[in-house]
């Protein structure tokens, strides 16, 4: 009866649902921390549960991929506050895209020099220059690289967690703090994690972050397997 449960697509994308409802409630509990935001929480439990079911990822995918083509009306969805400033962004698209140039080279440099230097793998290397990009775009170019896919989707995660948590505190440090550079930073470096935190921050800050996510994703998928 179990194992036939456990094959059931429709099983696990009830759980994967229900495990991103238990990741709110217990972001919430925790006064909305940004070290532990819910797809933390929802991810060691889906991933706990296979493990200790012993079920293929395949498996899991048939339920999976019901919720995985949902992801793109829920990205078409950050248009909403993308157009509330547009205005404001048409006049500083110099900056826009000077932000998103830097800012995404530097992580990609930072990234592909620190994992050549301590660990001196090729794969791994290019598989880390995929880091600051959404997962879907991350695997992909991963992938056309030759690089892990797995551990891509893994660092995907890990910087996005630690970009939302660091960055606001860190641009508040430094008093570059405003709506706008708030929003920029997050969309750049911790990509779809990093644009749900803007999201919380205020409706301005939702609209340069996924601004800055959208171009960053762009501009790494046409020239990252060029350059790595």
């Amino acid at each position: 009866m179990i194992s036939e449960l456990l094959s059931l697509p429709l099983f696990w994308a009830t759980l994967t649902i229900a495990a991103f409802v238990i990741g709110q409630n217990v972001y919430k509990a925790t006064g909305n921390s940004p070290f532990l935001p819910p797809i933390l929480s929802s991810v060691a439990l889906v991933v706990t549960t296979l493990e200790l079911s012993d079920t293929p990822y395949q498996v899991y995918m048939e339920g999976g991929n019901l919720i995985h083509i949902m992801l793109g009306p829920v990205i078409v969805m950050l248009a909403v506050p993308l157009y509330q400033f547009l205005h404001t962004m048409r006049d500083q698209w110099q900056r826009i895209a000077l932000a998103v140039i830097v800012g995404s080279g530097t992580t990609v440099a930072c990234a592909v020099l620190l994992t050549q230097w301590w660990v001196g793998d090729e794969i791994l290397a290019k598989t880390i220059a995929t880091k600051s990009i959404t997962s879907p775009v991350a695997i992909a170019i991963a992938e056309q690289v030759g690089g892990i896919a797995a551990i891509a989707s893994a660092s995907v995660i890990v910087t996005g967690i630690f970009g939302a948590a660091m960055a606001p505190a860190l641009l508040r440090m430094m008093r570059q703090d405003d709506a706008q550079t708030v929003g920029l930073t997050l969309g750049i470096c911790a990509h779809a994690i990093g644009t749900a935190r803007a999201l919380e921050l205020g409706s301005e800050q939702a609209a340069y972050a996924a601004m800055a996510m959208t171009l960053t994703a762009t501009l790494h998928a046409l020239l990252l397997p060029w350059i790595v």
